[in-house]
């Protein structure tokens, strides 16, 4: 839903925004002639009203990673929704006015970072990027959270130091409680469009919902590629260690357990594990080696 048309009353006799909204007082009168004029001039100068958006699209974005919405963006520029997101998108020339009051315009003191109002934005980053990942398009999402596509693709391209307002957060992290899990073909999105968002998330290297829970999406240090990762000899061994005492503390005897785990390990390795286990006493393996030694001497 765009924003409701600026009256005339909200800009200052003399304005030639004014006068385009209807009032014909001398001053904006003399406004306007004095703006046709000027544009007659740098018209025949070279120059001319246009510009290119890439100024007004870059302070937006630093506008943006300050913590100020959109709706604020807007409202200090005087502009509307498609215009933002039209210097965004950096879609085609704009006027240099408009270009001169989105340059002006500077975050509030409440969306500065440290303010309150603002934390890590790394988790909604992660859950946006991860629905992607499992299909679900940018438009889509959008529509979900009555939000503009231009809006989530921000976020989900957004380094992982990135801060972000507490009411995105929220916003992100309930329409991933709503969307985990759940096929996007199956609502409402084409198969197509949902095999293109695949495809795009995994050239980014992007991991589905399967691989994250709630607690690992705001951890800086969990990185999921790492949980796909072939185990070492050690890890695998650390683990399996982890198994056998955790079956031995359900009750399973070395047999029980050995058969549990499909006969990967001797049963020496079972029992030595479940006796360290239930005398909390840890043998020195290299003084084992050395009496195994000896018993295989003597025999």
């Amino acid at each position: 839903m765009g924003r409701p048309a600026i009256p005339a009353e909200a800009f200052e006799h003399g304005d030639v925004r004014r006068y385009r909204r209807g009032c014909k007082c001398r001053k904006c009168l003399d406004a306007v002639t004095a703006d046709v004029r000027r544009g007659r001039y740098l018209r025949a100068t070279g120059r001319g009203y246009m510009t290119a958006p890439h100024r007004a699209a870059r302070h937006i974005e630093h506008l943006r990673a300050a913590g100020m919405p959109d709706r604020d963006i807007m409202t200090d520029a005087l502009i509307s929704q498609s215009v933002l997101y039209r210097i965004v998108r950096q879609e085609g020339e704009i006027r240099r006015a408009t270009e001169v009051r989105l340059l002006a315009v500077k975050p509030r003191e409440t969306d500065l970072p440290g303010s309150g109002s603002h934390i890590p934005g790394i988790g909604t980053s992660r859950r946006l990027r991860a629905l992607a990942a499992d299909g679900w398009p940018a438009t889509q999402l959008a529509r979900r959270c009555g939000k503009h596509k231009q809006f989530i693709v921000y976020l989900q391209n957004q380094p992982d130091t990135l801060v972000v307002r507490r009411w995105v957060a929220d916003y992100v992290t309930q329409l991933y409680s709503e969307l985990e899990g759940l096929k996007p073909e199956q609502h409402g999105v084409a198969p197509h469009i949902a095999k293109r968002t695949r495809d795009r998330a995994a050239s980014k290297a992007w991991m589905g919902t399967a691989y994250w829970d709630d607690e690992a999406f705001d951890d800086p240090t969990f990185n999921p590629a790492d949980a796909l990762r072939e185990l070492n000899f050690h890890e695998r061994g650390q683990l399996r260690r982890e198994e056998i005492i955790h079956l031995a503390w359900c009750g399973h005897d070395p047999e029980q357990i050995l058969d549990r785990l499909n006969n990967e390990v001797s049963i020496s390795t079972v029992r030595q594990i479940v006796l360290e286990w239930r005398t909390g006493q840890k043998r020195d393996r290299k003084q084992q080696a050395a009496e195994q030694s000896e018993l295989e001497a003597a025999a």
